[in-house]
């Protein structure tokens, strides 16, 4: 299977495995960072074409971890949950960083995961 990869960063472990199974259903593989590893490191192992990234991970929703996925090609798309929408808007735009709040609908992330793994 040819799929693109598509890394998964959730405060939530269940939460992080549901959007895991989403992704693989949608035609995608999930991944994940490993244990304790950072979201910077992680982001460079894996070099996904996608990263799906829970606003409240204090690691990964943040520039220090925009701009290396950006440098790896990688598009990201930051999900919220209680953290201010305010606070991450300058940041996403700088950046170019999609968002969408959880749950959501599986036409929709299928959607998301194509314009994200899509290529000019």
């Amino acid at each position: 299977m040819n799929a693109h990869v598509v890394l998964v960063f959730s405060t939530d472990p269940l939460a992080a495995a549901l959007l895991g199974a989403a992704v693989e259903l949608a035609g995608y593989r999930p991944t994940f960072p490993d244990d304790g590893e950072p979201s910077r490191d992680a982001v460079m192992r894996l070099r996904p074409q996608a990263a799906l990234v829970d606003c409240d991970h204090v690691d990964a929703c943040t520039e220090a971890f925009f701009g290396p996925a950006l440098m790896v090609g990688a598009r990201v798309a930051v999900f919220s949950s209680s953290r201010s929408q305010r606070t991450l808007d300058p940041i996403a735009e700088q950046f170019s960083v999609r968002q969408f709040t959880l749950p959501i609908e599986f036409p929709a992330l299928q959607l998301l995961l194509a314009e994200l793994t899509r290529r000019p």
